[in-house]
């Protein structure tokens, strides 16, 4: 098993509360985006249910602009709970 199954596992296997789970989204972040969109992320924290991302790359903010949604139910999938409800581009 790998690390990133091991987490998923003992994540789901103890039931964390919302703001464990939001502090995951956060952990997530890269592995979702990929290893490009991470490098150009500044910054990202949730408060809320809301990811808040800022980006040093136009380019790469245009794109995730688009694709929040998206990213928002790839995320929500990988916790297993429904943490992230948007996604707000910085």
């Amino acid at each position: 098993m790998s690390v990133g199954e091991l987490l998923d596992e003992f994540f789901k296997e103890r039931a964390l509360g919302p703001a464990s789970m939001e502090g995951r989204a956060v952990e997530l972040w890269a592995e979702v985006v990929g290893e490009y969109v991470a490098r150009c992320t500044e910054d990202v924290y949730i408060r809320g249910g809301v990811l808040y991302v800022s980006f040093s790359s136009s380019a790469v903010r245009a794109e995730i602009f688009m694709r929040r949604k998206q990213l928002a139910e790839q995320l929500n999938a990988r916790i297993g709970a429904k943490t992230v409800r948007s996604i707000v581009v910085r």
